[in-house]
């Protein structure tokens, strides 16, 4: 429906709702005075010729006539005008569209208050309070999870307890509950003011100063924390959350709860019994969430609440959904400038009211802004309290912001009513169906603009039975499959940038450089490619000294205390800080738990892998051994037993660059050199290879490392800088580990959930087992122990399809420290070099169901895999006709098919080839995130992405201004800003999860690299415009191609609609517009159709510096050499040009990768 609608809007010249909408909105002039003065005068020379025949200007009766049009068309455009205020789709006039709306059981919504929560993030106290070493806590700060004091959880909660209200000790909570999965309790201060509980502070937020307001929380009968009722005297209530990840969570500690606005009271007498009682309060720019009644007895107390109901259909002051014996309701009905009526019922359901009343209300700055944490930091409160031996204290409490907040509204617009009214009313304001779900939510707040609802698991599951979500998203998820392919993608990847200052390259090569260091291709490859040293031939063993947790001292020795680092002569001098130290058994024993057991022992290892932690001077103290304290010179990061073999080792690999690296690339950039970066293993640092020495073959090799000889010799290259005098292009190498299912299992994985275990302090992974029942080629046994990979991300491809019958899958990182426990589990279950015709997994072309060309496996035995063509007797009449051949030489890398009627074998490129293995069986777990707790007494999950308004113009203003990018709200943050409203509307059967909108950035600089794209737009030569003019224009076209209205989540993206608008916009001044993608691999056609997923929705980041104006288009300005790409590969490559195998030329991903998650980056 979103893409007719787009292409209507912007495509279709006539279509038939415009033209309705033509004639709707035409200016009839039927009743205007010169219609009504030539009208009468028609008719009275038509009907009266001969008595009335003096129509000179000056005569009277003209004069006359002009008197009665005058009346006659003031009274016409009375008329319409009071006709016009009786529609609502007509109504201009603020009060008839508020009227319009309640007719049809809508109230409007006033402005909305920001809200949100603040984190203490440290306290003290003027009270004398001692924790547990006898330490006098009083006038000094305690800092929440303050790395420098351990015992800060104890002081912290020592001086809370001290300003507790009695009884509420921390662990005796006022109120507890889980809060979207989050454990949370309620406590009261001692707070001894007279009024109310709430405390002031002003911020200025976007430039404008705002008055905030600390106040007193509650979770009683709610799924989110709200504002508790303004009683005066009662104390102030605080929040502690623990979400299960350790106190460094911005979920875990001591909150408050803030609002936007200042609280206001006015007290009200109602002398005698009236039914349908209305009382005006006159204050303007009331919120819409924030008003409470008390009736008050005869000593201006409060002595009793009265309900507020929504006054809508079927629940009102007078028929509601109360219980019999609540009477006391009222309702609140919005006027103009957010002004409110308290209207009462008639005595028959409710009760007139009478006596004395106050109402509080909260006004608030009605208008739209985001406060970013930044906004909302060292907010300061200082709360008297009286303690248990009746003195006066002062607790001050410094709090900061932990997330965004979005949840602020101006008072809805007369637009946002009209458009509203009538979707709350077909709905009956419930979301019962699964369209209520797509309509209802846009109505709880006008800051969302865009929702989108998706039934996750659906009734019908049985109580007796746990409660699952089969997707994994909420549940954790364990699965046996006997089906896995395991293969590596080997690719060159580029991106695209270009500056105007020094601080421009600086950022670029922060942020999308050196980072790129710190992903998981990034070490596997460096893994692959570059060499492991021998130790064996030292005949070296561990001499093990001390053991603890995960950590071992001791020292190697051969005859005596070896040296290591910098101190030896040997391989040795690579056993530095962060290398990979291999051990072997010293007999035939193995590795298991930490000992060496007989061999043949279940899940006992051949070999065993240790990082070093710590190496104390030459790591042998002069040859003596161990130090003076009894540990050994030597860390290593898990225990090894005494005796083992050194038998390789790994140097460290550095994930960042030198500052004088730094400085010398900006250089380098501004003066638009080209040049490469590589590794040197002996330096363990980055360096230049100036373009002199650069290879332009882009195979990987070392052999010509560091060669200075001005030949182009230096192939090892990790990034390669080239540049067209104007935009850099850089090319880097990535190695992509990929485990799928071919039928038997799908994998859910969320690169933005980090799962953090406080238990054991680490991060809790996804994991790929690979059962130890597989078998080993070489040995024809089973391997003997399972093979543990961690998920590091999905397989994206670069059409926007996420296949989730793969993931990528890296070396796994135990305690995420950046050294993987063992770089050689692929080699033991692939064994590439062994056999080596049998180690490939082909995959073949088909056409899906969205008309895109992808790869699905194809089992090997249709192939005859051989090193070379020349093995093969083309006139041998064993092979029949569409016989498959793979030659997997590196000067060949290519598939085949043979053919009998020409007894010749031609190039076949509807396969392609990785190095790997098939039919393996696994064991995939999944752990789901404790954001979000499934509650066992519902069985439907309906998931609510939704993109608020502030957001998404902060979002807009960062693609084109730069800056600080905005966060969205986060989960937690939209629980307490909507479910309030929702969560009253939904079935009992049902369980709303809240999303923040993902946003799909298309061809800009801050676009995933396999989608950043360059225009390339043919100008007239006749016209007189510019280049920038022309440039300028198509971006805006684009961006209007991309406004919000035109698109919807889960759209796919069709450059055909894209470049008809642009051609639209810009005719005649442009004559072609086409779309060139910047990716290496992709040509001309890769980016035609892009599909975004069902909580994604496209935004343009494209610039003026996408546009490039061309004078033809041809071969050189498509990027079109080879072929043509049309399609995207579920392979994760989208082209093989005259290669099938990854890496042997230069390739294109159609993954995306992306880190955040628990061990997607190590």
């Amino acid at each position: 429906m979103a893409t007719t609608d787009r292409q209507n809007r912007l495509l279709v010249a006539e279509d038939w709702r415009k033209i309705y909408q033509s004639f709707q909105q035409a200016d009839f002039k039927s009743y205007d005075f010169e219609t009504l003065r030539r009208t009468m005068v028609a008719y009275l020379r038509e009907n009266y010729p001969d008595d009335f025949n003096d129509f000179v200007e000056s005569s009277e009766y003209v004069a006359l006539i002009d008197l009665i049009a005058y009346v006659a068309q003031a009274l016409s455009f009375r008329v319409d005008l009071n006709a016009r205020e009786n529609f609502l789709e007509t109504a201009e006039r603020r009060n008839s569209v508020l009227r319009l709306a309640r007719l049809i059981n809508y109230n409007a919504k006033r402005n909305l208050p920001a809200t949100g929560l603040l984190k203490i993030d440290s306290i003290s106290t003027t009270q004398d309070v001692a924790d547990s070493t006898g330490t006098n806590l009083a006038n000094s700060t305690v800092i929440w999870n303050d790395s420098a004091n351990s015992n800060y959880r104890e002081q912290f909660t020592s001086i809370l307890n001290a300003a507790n209200q009695t009884g509420q000790l921390f662990g005796s909570p006022r109120e507890s509950g889980a809060i979207g999965g989050i454990s949370t309790e309620v406590y009261t201060l001692s707070s001894n003011q007279t009024d109310l509980p709430i405390f002031n502070f002003t911020k200025s937020v976007g430039g404008t100063s705002r008055q905030f307001e600390v106040v007193p929380s509650s979770i009683n009968n709610s799924e989110s924390i709200y504002e508790a009722d303004p009683v005066v005297g009662s104390g102030l209530t605080y929040t502690y959350r623990s979400d299960g990840s350790g106190d460094s969570s911005n979920n875990t500690g001591f909150f408050f709860l803030f609002k936007q606005g200042s609280l206001q009271s006015i007290d009200f007498s109602v002398a005698t019994s009236v039914t349908n009682y209305v009382y005006s309060l006159a204050a303007t720019d009331i919120n819409d969430t924030d008003v409470w009644l008390y009736q008050l007895d005869q000593f201006g107390q409060l002595s009793k609440k009265w309900t507020m109901v929504p006054s809508l259909a079927g629940n009102n002051a007078i028929y509601n959904s109360l219980s019999k014996a609540e009477r006391d309701t009222y309702n609140v009905v919005t006027k103009n400038n957010d002004s409110v009526d308290l209207v009462f019922g008639d005595g028959n359901f409710s009760n007139i009211p009478l006596g004395s009343f106050r109402a509080y209300h909260r006004t608030s700055d009605n208008a739209k802004f985001a406060i970013q944490p930044a906004d909302m930091q060292n907010v300061q409160v200082t709360i008297p309290y009286t303690d248990s031996n009746g003195a006066q204290q002062t607790l001050t409490i410094t709090m900061g912001l932990k997330s965004s907040v979005y949840n602020s509204a101006a008072t809805e617009s007369n637009a946002s009513i009209k458009e509203k009214a009538a979707q709350v009313y077909y709905s009956q304001n419930r979301m019962i169906t699964a369209e209520d779900y797509q309509v209802v939510p846009l109505s709880a707040s006008q800051e969302i603009v865009k929702v989108r609802s998706v039934n996750r698991s659906a009734s019908g599951i049985s109580r007796a039975k746990e409660v699952l979500d089969p997707t994994g998203a909420y549940s954790n998820v364990n699965v046996f499959a006997e089906d896995g392919i395991l293969y590596r993608d080997e690719s060159i990847q580029q991106f695209t940038f270009a500056f105007n200052n020094r601080s421009e390259i600086q950022s670029t090569i922060d942020t999308s450089v050196e980072a790129k260091l710190k992903q998981a291709y990034a070490r596997q490859f460096y893994y692959l490619k570059y060499a492991t040293k021998d130790l064996s031939s030292l005949s070296a063993t561990w001499n093990s000294t001390t053991t603890g947790t995960n950590t071992n001292t001791g020292y190697f020795t051969s005859g005596g205390a070896l040296v290591v680092g910098d101190s030896a002569t040997s391989n040795l001098k690579y056993a530095k800080v962060g290398a990979l130290i291999k051990f072997t058994s010293p007999d035939t024993r193995e590795f298991l738990n930490d000992k060496l057991v007989t061999a043949g022992t279940d899940n006992a290892e051949d070999r065993a892998w240790a990082k070093i932690g710590a190496v104390v001077l030459d790591g042998a103290n002069g040859g003596v051994g161990n130090l003076e304290d009894g540990t050994g010179p030597i860390t290593i990061n898990d225990i090894i037993p005494d005796g083992s073999v050194i038998n390789a080792v790994i140097p460290a690999f550095t994930t960042s660059f030198s500052a004088t690296l730094e400085a010398d690339m900006v250089n380098r950039i501004e003066a638009f050199e080209e040049f490469g970066l590589r590794y040197d293993q002996d330096s363990q640092e980055f360096k230049v290879i100036t373009s002199t020495n650069l290879s332009t073959n882009d195979i990987f090799a070392t052999a010509g490392a560091g060669s200075t000889t001005g030949t182009n010799l230096d192939a090892s290259w990790f990034f390669k800088f080239t540049n067209d005098g104007n935009t850099y292009t850089v090319q880097y190498r990535k190695l992509d580990y990929i485990f799928e299912s071919e039928s038997q299992n799908k994998f859910h994985y969320d690169v933005q959930e980090k799962i953090y275990d406080y238990k054991t302090g680490k991060s809790v992974k996804d994991t790929v087992k690979i059962l130890k029942i597989n078998s080993i080629v070489s040995t024809g046994k089973s391997i003997g122990y399972p093979i543990t990979w961690q998920v590091v991300d999905t397989v994206t491809e670069a059409d926007g399809f996420q296949d989730n019958r793969k993931i990528k899958v890296g070396f796994f990182d135990d305690d995420d420290d950046g050294v993987v426990d063992n770089p050689e589990i692929f080699d033991i279950v692939v064994e590439p070099d062994t056999s080596v015709s049998t180690k490939f997994v082909f995959f073949e072309k088909y056409i899906s169901y969205d008309t895109i060309e992808r790869y699905r496996f194809y089992a090997a035995t249709n192939f005859i895999v051989t090193e070379n063509e020349t093995d093969i007797n083309v006139n041998s009449t064993a092979y029949t006709d569409g016989q498959l051949f793979y030659f997997y030489d590196s000067a060949e890398d290519v598939i085949k098919k043979y053919s009998t009627t020409t007894n010749t074998l031609t190039t076949n490129t509807d396969y392609i080839v990785r190095r790997g293995r098939s039919s393996i069986s696994f064991q995939y777990r999944h752990n789901a995130g404790q954001e979000t707790r499934i509650d066992p007494s519902v069985s439907n999950i309906v998931d609510i992405y939704m993109l608020e308004r502030t957001y998404d113009n902060l979002f807009r203003i960062w693609l084109q201004d730069s800056g600080v990018k905005p966060a969205a709200s986060t989960s937690d943050q939209m629980r307490i800003s909507y479910s309030g409203t929702l969560n009253p509307l939904k079935s009992l059967s049902d369980q709303i999860v809240y999303h923040p909108v993902k946003y799909k950035i298309l061809f800009g600089s801050n676009a995933d690299e396999e989608l950043q794209a360059t225009f390339k737009v043919v100008k007239n030569t006749k016209t007189n415009v510019t280049d920038a003019v022309i440039k300028t224009r198509v971006i805006a076209a684009i961006n209007e191609f991309f406004a919000l209205d035109n698109w919807d989540f889960g759209d796919a993206f069709y450059f055909t609609e894209l470049a008809a608008y642009v051609h639209n916009q810009l005719a005649p001044d442009l004559l072609t517009a086409v779309i060139v993608p910047n990716q290496a691999g992709q040509t001309f056609g890769s980016l035609f159709q892009i599909n975004s997923a069902a909580d994604e929705i496209f935004i343009s980041g494209a610039t003026v510096d996408d546009v490039s104006i061309i004078t033809a288009l041809g071969a050189n300005q498509l990027a079109s050499s080879g072929s043509v790409v049309t399609s995207t590969s579920t392979a994760t490559t989208n082209t093989t040009t005259g290669s099938a195998v990854s890496g042997s030329t230069t390739t294109g991903s159609g993954s995306s990768s992306s880190s955040g998650s628990s061990g997607s980056g190590y």
